[in-house]
């Protein structure tokens, strides 16, 4: 089944990364946010190597899929990976754009949350007794967990003023949940501490190395997703 998984994932991946990128405008929704998009959809136009850089970003950790999604029997294995494959494929260019319109855009992340909400929950009720059946019910618990968590230190942070959370981040946050949680709730965990490293250590770079000031704002969304994909990767790798 491992190598069912990772083929599918990878070919899903590969898929979602191409039409996301084709579909770039419609996914944004937003001029003042295209304008900013402009550089990047001239280069991935001219240059074919940036454009297969954004797909190979996907294809990696859609390689993963076998470490990470639990036996279950054919089907669940499949819709599983659809659904590890779905994220994987966006990822890059939820990166790409976050990072130059500080916007994780809604037409992209809920969407992916909708999708593997529903796989995960088919898979639950098709193989209810196996692995994939008990670890689709845990990480269906830890979505909204995680989504609220973010929440509440958005609000607490005035949403996002000091600390960058925003509601983009909170939704992706849920994403992170369903995924890791296949991993169970310590891949969550170590997902989240990974993600918040990852921010720190951006932080330290830009205040003391680029001198940008204390109050200089991150795109979190990257390293949501840093810790999205290496926090059950390690998990399984290391478990």
């Amino acid at each position: 089944m491992a190598g069912v998984a990772t083929v599918t994932a990878v070919l899903v991946a590969v898929l979602t990364a191409v039409l996301a990128q084709r579909l770039l405008p419609a996914l944004v929704a937003d001029e003042a946010g295209m304008r900013l998009l402009r550089p990047v959809r001239r280069s991935l136009a001219r240059d074919r190597w940036g454009a297969a850089v954004l797909v190979l970003g996907a294809a990696v950790p859609a390689a993963c899929a076998s470490l990470v999604v639990p036996a279950g029997g054919t089907v669940p294995t499949v819709l599983l990976a659809v659904g590890w494959g779905a994220a994987a494929g966006a990822t890059p260019l939820l990166v790409v754009v976050d990072r130059r319109i500080r916007r994780l855009p809604d037409r992209i992340v809920l969407p992916l949350i909708g999708l593997t909400a529903l796989l995960w929950l088919t898979v639950r009720i098709l193989a209810p007794e196996a692995p994939a059946g008990w670890s689709t019910g845990v990480a269906l618990l830890l979505g909204p967990v995680c989504g609220a968590v973010l929440l509440l230190l958005s609000l607490a942070g005035g949403r996002g003023r000091h600390l960058a959370i925003g509601l983009g981040d909170v939704k992706l946050a849920v994403l992170l949940g369903l995924l890791a949680g296949l991993g169970g709730g310590g891949a969550v965990l170590v997902a989240f501490v990974i993600s918040q490293v990852s921010a720190l250590v951006e932080a330290l770079w830009r205040v003391v190395v680029r001198r940008e000031g204390l109050r200089t704002r991150l795109a979190l969304g990257p390293h949501l997703l840093l810790g999205m994909w290496t926090g059950p990767v390690l998990v399984a790798a290391l478990g």
